[in-house]
């Protein structure tokens, strides 16, 4: 389901994409509006799914964990029942920061991070392994980093574009 958005409502995403932390006078100013119909316009971008929730960018070396990782899964078995415990499995590892389920050789894409190599392989050995119905993992491990962001265009050469709801 599309959600519609005027430039007023991509301005506010740009923004807040920006710094999630900047105030609603802030905001307001910097859109042209006052503060309360800013406050009405970023609640309905929320209710409407359109922002999902704020966080913080950490840089993972900070915090010992500079090894990404990304793992390619096949499944041996693909009926649904298999493939929501298979996803059930890997909502409850920490490690994974992300699980795509993918077209191709492969059924899923997992994006891992951890301290190391040797965490990697305790991770891989003792936690990814023994989840249900993994047939083949592969690894490929991150050398450096070339972009790596956030924030998602909310505009193409200056034209309005529709943005996708997630449901």
């Amino acid at each position: 389901m599309s959600v519609k958005l005027d430039s007023t409502d991509r301005q506010i995403i740009e923004l807040l994409q920006d710094n999630g932390r900047i105030t609603n006078n802030e905001l307001a100013k910097r859109i042209g509006l006052t503060t309360t119909p800013t406050l009405e316009r970023v609640k309905r971008l929320e209710r409407e799914g359109v922002i999902k929730g704020y966080t913080a960018w950490i840089d993972r070396k900070s915090i010992d964990k500079g090894l990404t990782v990304f793992c390619s899964i096949k499944l041996s078995v693909h009926q649904l029942g298999e493939m929501e415990e298979f996803s059930n499995h890997i909502g409850n590892l920490p490690e994974i920061l992300a699980c795509y389920n993918t077209t191709g050789e492969y059924d899923y894409l997992l994006h891992v991070v951890v301290r190391d190599t040797k965490e990697y392989e305790q991770f891989l050995r003792k936690k990814l392994t023994q989840v249900p119905g993994v047939e083949r993992i592969y690894t490929s491990i991150v050398l450096s980093v070339i972009k790596e962001q956030s924030k998602i265009m909310v505009t193409e050469n200056g034209n309005v574009i529709e943005t996708e709801k997630n449901t």
